[in-house]
């Protein structure tokens, strides 16, 4: 993928978690990403409304709106964006029923923390293709 094409890309990382998020965020930056942070599902979806992302990455397991639920919603109200999850398991359910569900519900992949940050890089760089 040429670089101009990697730099306009617009990635949305979505984690309650500061450390994991910037990790994301920098690593995604620092790929030639345009790459933005939002604590929560409330949040992103506030970033959403103005438009202009082309891929989320979220979180599964997050206060407000869970990840599953923002999934769902991208699903029904974005269609063309781009949706990749992540979780490191949660309360709630197992982490094989949490990313079962995250790929019904629209999520192209999941990735279980810790994960390699290359991984990502890679999956966002096939998805832009």
């Amino acid at each position: 993928m040429d670089e101009a094409k990697v730099r306009s890309y617009r990635v949305l990382v979505i984690d309650d978690v500061l450390g994991v998020r910037e990790s994301i965020r920098i690593a995604l930056q620092d790929a030639g990403f345009h790459a933005v942070a939002a604590e929560n599902g409330q949040r992103a979806l506030d970033l959403l409304a103005g438009g202009g992302f082309d891929a989320v990455v979220t979180d599964i397991w997050m206060p407000e709106i869970d990840g599953l639920s923002l999934i769902k919603r991208l699903r029904n109200e974005q269609s063309g964006l781009r949706v990749f999850a992540m979780t490191g398991g949660g309360p709630r359910m197992t982490i094989e029923t949490a990313t079962a569900l995250a790929e019904i519900w629209g999520a192209e992949r999941v990735f279980l923390k810790p994960f390699d940050e290359t991984l990502l890089i890679t999956a966002l760089k096939e998805a832009r293709s």
